[in-house]
């Protein structure tokens, strides 16, 4: 055999192997990270669809794996609940906002577990957090969950949590004789044994519940905020007939000042530290809103905006940032005013700030749940009656240069639909916890641990808008 001819059989093998290997790597299994708010093609496909510059951008993000990664999204209680909020104990997570230094270390590692009150009898209950995501990556039964209240609160219309955990606040509707609002406040402390009696020795079961201290507020509060700092605070509002007045006071409900009086009556309130109280006036699409900052200690108010339509607002905790909303041509945009500029950045993502929270270690990041498709119609005045419901992906985006980053959505996680309201953070961001506002139940996702998203950076709208008749 000449060696021009062994050349040629070499070549032709090496160029067969190529092949047959090509072919196999691109007919591999692949687990499909997908983007839900883009037109995916589900588990089989690979090619999601980003809008940027104009133009469609095709991404190839197949990732390899046998072993399905534990569920990062559960839904901790079947029934409805009126709110959540996390509860932490331990070491202390220093972050930008504060730069404190602790100087002793707790005798106990730092443990988050999520609290909610069930809408029906009022029941609180806990998710051990660390338990729960030990158990779903073990792939076994979760069973975190324990009720620590067993005080029954019948016609719950809403509960905002404080003191880090440790107290709620009900309002309930109370109709007879007439329609009245009572809020009362829940201070959680130390656990006792409770023991329920069987018809035998036998059948006696012990439980153990925390005991719950209950304080009563004024009738009729129509709307108010609980310190976002954490501190022993909160604010609210009372309406006589041509005035509206606010007070802060702490959870024994002790010492109660008056800070703000006002011939308007429509006010939203907001607590983002100590030291600022935001009002923002009650919003629709066919009306401009303002919102202004109430400095508690010098009872003085300062105008921030004004003159936007549908305005609802989520201002940082340090009081640096405000992000909001403006309503027009039936639709919606977002945008975050720096305070100390005086400018306004437009972010790249139609969605409301109530459905956004603030980072607790990222000070110009938020965490917002955004539409995937929405109806053109009267917002936010539609959403907030219950006539239009929206199916979110949850993004965290950098208000400083408007980058934008995935986090998940549920449908590619098997969730249902998940129209997202009060998410809420704990000290570390390492937990999203949320309500779903169609069935009113708790979800968490667990932030910590999850592969990395894909990162849109284009300088044009993230979002691919499904526009519906209405």
């Amino acid at each position: 055999m000449s060696r021009k001819t062994l050349i040629i059989i070499i070549s032709a093998l090496f160029i067969l192997l190529l092949g047959i290997g090509v072919y196999l790597y691109f007919k591999r299994p692949a687990t499909f990270l997908g983007i839900g708010i883009f037109p995916g093609e589900g588990p089989s496909g690979e090619v999601v669809d980003i809008v940027g510059g104009g133009e469609e951008t095709n991404i190839i993000v197949p990732i390899t794996g046998e072993v399905a990664p534990p569920a990062r999204l559960y839904e901790l209680h079947k029934s409805p609940g009126a709110g959540g909020a996390f509860f932490e104990m331990g070491i202390p997570v220093i972050t930008p906002a504060t730069k404190k230094t602790v100087k002793k270390a707790p005798l106990i590692p730092h443990t988050v577990s999520a609290r909610y009150i069930e809408r029906g009898l009022g029941h609180i209950f806990e998710t051990s957090l660390e338990a729960l995501r030990a158990q779903l990556s073990s792939q076994s039964s979760p069973s975190a969950e324990t009720r620590i209240s067993n005080e029954t609160h019948s016609r719950l219309i809403e509960a905002l949590w404080g003191n880090n955990g440790g107290s709620v606040v009900i309002r309930s509707l109370d109709t007879s004789p007439e329609d009245i609002i009572k809020t009362r406040i829940i201070n959680l402390s130390a656990p006792f044994l409770s023991f329920k009696q069987g018809t035998s020795t036998e059948n006696t079961s012990e439980s153990t519940f925390l005991s719950a201290e209950e304080v009563f507020l004024l009738d009729n509060i129509p709307f108010m905020a609980m310190a976002e700092d954490g501190k022993d605070s909160l604010f609210y509002l009372e309406n006589g007939e041509s005035y509206s007045a606010g007070a802060i006071t702490n959870f024994k409900n002790a010492g109660a000042t008056r800070i703000f009086t006002s011939s308007f009556t429509e006010w939203l309130p907001q607590f983002p530290n100590q030291n600022l109280i935001t009002l923002s006036t009650r919003p629709s699409g066919e009306i401009p809103g303002y919102l202004f900052f109430l400095n508690p200690k010098t009872k003085t108010l300062t105008k921030i905006l004004d003159g936007i339509s549908g305005l609802t607002t989520k201002t940082s905790p340090d009081g640096k940032y405000v992000l909001y909303s403006t309503s027009k041509n039936n639709s919606f945009d977002l945008s975050v005013y720096n305070i100390a500029k005086n400018e306004t950045l437009p972010l790249l993502v139609k969605t409301l700030p109530e459905k956004c929270v603030w980072s607790k270690k990222e000070t110009s990041v938020v965490y917002c749940a955004v539409p995937q498709i929405f109806t053109p119609t009267l917002y936010p005045d539609r959403w907030y009656q219950g006539l239009v419901s929206f199916s979110d992906s949850v993004w965290k985006i950098d208000t400083t240069s408007a980058r934008a980053e995935i986090i998940f959505s549920p449908e590619e996680l098997d969730a249902p639909s998940l129209d997202i309201i009060n998410p809420t953070l704990p000290s570390d961001d390492s937990y999203l916890l949320f309500m779903n506002k169609v069935t009113g139940t708790p979800w968490v996702y667990f932030l910590t641990g999850a592969a990395p998203p894909p990162v849109a950076t284009t300088a044009a709208p993230f979002t691919k808008t499904l526009i519906t008749s209405t």
